[in-house]
């Protein structure tokens, strides 16, 4: 079984693997070109919040949401893992 995190740190793909501390590219995954799509943008996005500090907690939280999100798809797309979020802005974990 993986074990998945979806996050939104710097210069990651947005998927790791919880024990193999590695990065993984969400089409090796063979997800949905939407959510891989998704996946860019939500990046794109969380880059420019962490560039800005996170000062604007209500973009943090749409961010959050959709971060959530992505973790939900994911997770309908590949029953056979466990997958959490990770929210750089507010340094916490949440299962899925």
């Amino acid at each position: 079984m993986k074990y998945l995190i979806v996050d939104g740190y710097l210069g990651g793909t947005g998927i790791r693997d919880k024990y193999k501390a590695g990065y993984l590219n969400p089409k090796d995954l063979k997800l949905s070109d939407d959510i891989v799509n998704q996946i860019i943008i939500w990046l794109s996005k969380y880059k420019d919040a962490h560039h800005n500090g996170f000062n604007d907690l209500n973009i943090g939280n749409e961010l959050d949401r959709e971060g959530n999100e992505i973790a939900v798809k994911i997770k309908k797309e590949l029953v056979h893992i466990k997958i959490e979020y990770f929210s750089a802005m507010r340094m916490t974990n949440e299962t899925i």
